[in-house]
């Protein structure tokens, strides 16, 4: 019996015709609406995040809770995490550090508002994680199918929205978008983001269906999705598309290959990288979104990130075990910047753009420590043949956080929990054959 239970709430057996078991799946299918469809209150509150309240008001109402057998393991420490970062933030509201400044920014709710806010969105992310892995344990391949169609609707609306602002056509936008993010080509402004509000939201959702749709065997899916993460433009999760190719390519098939088919296999991956960059080079992609975006023309931008994540590390000296509370890295920022002259241009309250870097100075060692436990066991269960596609996944999204805005977007906590749900569906069944 799993130990994470409300005392009220008995465990009960899953079950793939529960309402809990649909509303799941409904979040999974619209994971790619996080900035379409949304209903605007004090910040835009989202479909699947209307959803999950109503799981939980359900759960409520049926006085019971669903858990996949041994998914409390994978709770615990982000629980710590998150009575640890309590905890902090508790005393930096009480004692205020000397580098705590609330003037010349706008915040959304202030200091306590903005850590309430941000604990809520971890408990979301945390609920989704295990609504999703339970469901995956119930029925992995109908989980799988509702993201991969999902995730090709929001692949085709993206080519739909880049070609119409390519042929300056009106863009179908859907309700709630409201600041579509768009990059400059030959004069034209092109969206990226699909439907999400930035093209590295977009890109990383790619990402991890990508890897859905490769261990649901889909392939000509996951040709699409990948050809989708070029019209992001986002170069951290382009790069960190190759690193999901070289993982896939050299694990794929591993086990059943002597040496030569290890080089075969090399060979391979070689040639297909070699033809990309040759495609990519001769349509002028590199030199316009590779070359150009690292050095000369977005400059300023990559000098202000640098700026923010050297704060949050000279943050994290200062105050290396604690941190100093959640949400409060922008409260903290100004005494750890190199430079004020981003921080004229910023009307609102900074963030790391680092979720590493921000984790470790806002918890510190122990928060930091509390989110890498989790992070280990759920690529754990990243094993077997058919875990493949999903190492190469959670590979690319750790590389892509590092230049990344959140660590609590549902869709990563949603990936993960497919991840750790088909991994318990499948000791389960050993376990069971065994006996």
């Amino acid at each position: 019996m799993p130990s994470l239970t409300l005392p009220s709430l008995p465990y009960v057996t899953p079950s793939t015709t529960s309402v809990r078991h649909l509303a799941t799946l409904v979040v999974v299918g619209t994971l790619p609406l996080t900035y379409a469809m949304t209903l605007r209150v004090v910040f835009p509150v989202k479909i699947y995040e209307v959803v999950l309240v109503i799981c939980g008001a359900l759960m409520l109402w049926e006085g019971r809770i669903v858990l996949a057998p041994g998914l409390a393991r994978y709770a615990k420490p982000v629980f710590a995490l998150l009575a640890w970062a309590s905890a902090v933030l508790c005393v930096r509201l009480a004692f205020p550090l000397d580098s705590f400044t609330t003037d010349g920014f706008e915040a959304r709710l202030g200091p306590l508002g903005d850590g309430i806010i941000k604990v809520a969105y971890w408990l979301l992310a945390l609920y989704a994680f295990v609504l999703v892995a339970t469901a995956a344990y119930e029925d992995e391949r109908r989980v799988g199918r509702w993201w991969c169609i999902g995730a090709i609707a929001a692949a085709i609306y993206g080519w739909m929205l880049m070609l119409s602002s390519l042929f300056s056509l009106p863009a179908p936008l859907l309700p709630g978008m409201l600041r579509p993010q768009l990059i400059d080509i030959a004069g034209r402004a092109i969206f990226r983001g699909g439907t999400f509000e930035e093209g590295n939201y977009f890109a990383m959702y790619l990402l991890t269906s990508l890897a859905v749709a490769l261990w649901m065997r889909w392939r000509w899916t996951a040709g699409f999705l990948a050809c989708t993460v070029f019209i992001t433009f986002s170069t951290a999760n382009v790069v960190a598309l190759a690193l999901f190719g070289l993982i896939y390519s050299q694990g794929v098939n591993a086990e059943d290959r002597d040496l030569r088919g290890r080089i075969r296999a090399a060979a391979g991956f070689a040639a297909l990288m070699i033809a990309v960059g040759s495609i990519l080079f001769a349509t002028g992609y590199i030199s316009e979104f590779f070359i150009a975006k690292l050095s000369t023309e977005e400059f300023g931008s990559k000098l202000d990130r640098l700026d923010l994540a050297v704060a949050g590390l000279r943050m994290s000296l200062d105050h290396p075990i604690a941190g100093v509370g959640l949400s409060h890295y922008g409260f903290n920022y100004r005494p750890y910047q190199i430079t004020d002259f981003f921080d004229r241009m910023r009307p609102v309250k900074p963030i790391a753009n680092n979720p590493w870097v921000e984790l470790l100075a806002e918890t510190g060692v122990v928060g930091l420590a509390f989110a890498l436990m989790f992070a280990r066991r759920v690529w754990q269960k990243a094993s077997g043949l058919d875990g493949v596609a999903f190492r190469a996944g959670l590979a690319g999204v750790a590389l892509g956080l590092f230049t990344f805005p959140s660590i609590t977007v549902l869709f990563i906590w949603a990936f993960c929990g497919l991840v750790v749900g088909v991994r318990l569906r499948r000791e389960q069944d050993a376990l069971m054959r065994a006996v």
